[in-house]
Formats: C-alpha cells, structure tokens, sequence
C-alpha cells in the first residue's frame, strides 16, 4: 500500500465538513492515482485515518456489490485485486483510456436508469446527464482533465450533438442527440 500523499488530504480537508462516503471515495479515486482502476481499500482507511473521517469498513461492506454494471444507491463497486471504485467495472472496461467525451455520456446515459441523488445529480430519460456526472466520470475513469471534458461538450453543444436542458444550477445537463 502507498502512504496518502499530502495534495489529496487537503482536497479532502476542504470538504470534510459535508463530505458522504460515495465522494470521500472518489476524491480519493480522483486525486490519488496508482496503477490500475480505483483505490486500494487499506488506502481508503489510511486516508479516513489522516483526515478524521468517520467511517469504519463495515460503511464500506454496506455499500460494495460486486455487480459488473451500475446499481442504485450510491455503491461502491469491487474491482479486481481488492480495489474499490465509485464506478462499476464494465465502465472501467469501457472508458479506460478513452478520450472519448461523448462515449462516457452514453454509457452514463444507456446503464443510469433510475434517478439517482438529488436534483442536481439526477440522471433521467427526460433531461440527460448532469454535467459535473460526465466531468467526474471522465476524470476518475479515463485521467481526462475537467477543463478538457467542458471543453469537448462545449464543442459537442456547437455541433449540435448534444442538447442541454438549463437548470437553475451553473451546470446543466446534456443529453446525445
């Protein structure tokens, strides 16, 4: 196991006040990056140990399902090798590597079937996908840079390949056309 790095207990300090499981995962998946998909589970506990997050590992055991594909309710997926994703494996399958923006929208779009989180979160049939969704998404699976995923959907916005649905939030959703 690798020690936590300092860079990434500060991005966790700055939201440790609201931060829920689910995203104390992705941080971490995010921001400490080492070979192969998600996070080891001991890194998780030596990160909720430097940060004074209160999470103990039957949390952890509550939310793992070993599904290949997107499950309701905020899981935390088994990858190979002990590891632990906020993402299913058959994503990893798919959008590792990819530089592909609009590919991460459609597996997004085609496996979150239900509604999901709150608002601001929800992917549905109706208004698409959350833009922060595709921006994490593209960041913890397939190491693209957030600016370069705006970037790419601004441009997809332009060639009309996309449609976006205004919300009273800074961040619409977008849907494939």
């Amino acid at each position: 196991m690798t020690d936590p790095r300092d860079e990434v207990v500060t991005q966790l300090e700055k939201h440790e006040e609201t931060l829920r499981l689910h995203e104390f995962v992705r941080l971490v998946e995010i921001h400490h990056r080492d070979e192969g998909p998600g996070v080891e589970r001991e890194l998780l506990e030596a990160y909720a140990d430097a940060v004074s997050f209160d999470v103990d590992s039957s949390a952890i055991d509550d939310r793992l399902t070993d599904s290949e594909r997107w499950e309701l309710g905020h899981r935390l997926y088994e990858l190979d090798s002990e590891r632990i994703s906020n993402y299913p494996p058959d994503w990893h399958d798919r959008l590792v590597g990819t530089d592909d923006v609009r590919e991460i929208i459609e597996v997004i779009q085609s496996e979150v079937t239900e509604p999901e989180g709150d608002e601001r979160e929800a992917v549905t049939d109706e208004r698409g996908v959350p833009q922060p969704k595709v921006v994490r998404v593209g960041q913890a699976i397939a190491d693209i840079d957030p600016d370069t995923t705006r970037e790419r959907i601004n441009q997809m916005r332009d060639d009309d390949d996309v449609e976006e649905f205004a919300t009273q939030h800074r961040d619409p959703t977008i849907r494939l056309e």
